[in-house]
């Protein structure tokens, strides 16, 4: 399997917090991923966040909590400083996911469909990218 990197467009998504207090926005280049979320993850030096440590959200179209983490390595200054961890679909995820113990969830087969590890009204759908069809 070969990986590059290519430049994309940022999509916003809001994560309500579980008791009602709020929301996190966080921003990604891979919206198609997001079903296989298992954390929202902050820098532990980032004001604007520090009261959502240690509190959940629900992952959006899903009836599934995941935890707000903080790590090191968020980049305060990108996005919106909080980032969708996403273990099975990405690198940085991945490590992140490691050192919180997250589960990883993979929602894309190889064929580049939707897996039936993701709603079913989305299963089996293609993924698909402005210009391209994975």
């Amino acid at each position: 399997m070969e990986y590059k990197d290519e430049k994309g467009s940022l999509w916003y998504i809001r994560y309500p917090l579980t008791d009602g207090s709020g929301e996190i926005v966080v921003a990604t280049t891979r919206p198609e991923t997001m079903f296989g979320d298992t954390g929202v993850a902050v820098n532990p030096d980032d004001k604007r966040y520090g009261k959502y440590i240690n509190k959940t959200v629900m992952l959006p179209l899903t009836n599934r909590e995941i935890p707000v983490v903080t790590d090191s390595s968020v980049d305060i200054k990108y996005g919106t400083g909080a980032v969708k961890i996403t273990p099975a679909h990405d690198f940085n995820d991945f490590e992140i996911g490691q050192r919180h113990k997250l589960p990883s969830i993979s929602v894309i087969t190889y064929e580049g469909k939707m897996s039936e590890n993701v709603p079913p009204a989305f299963q089996g759908l293609k993924v698909w990218r402005p210009g391209k069809q994975l």
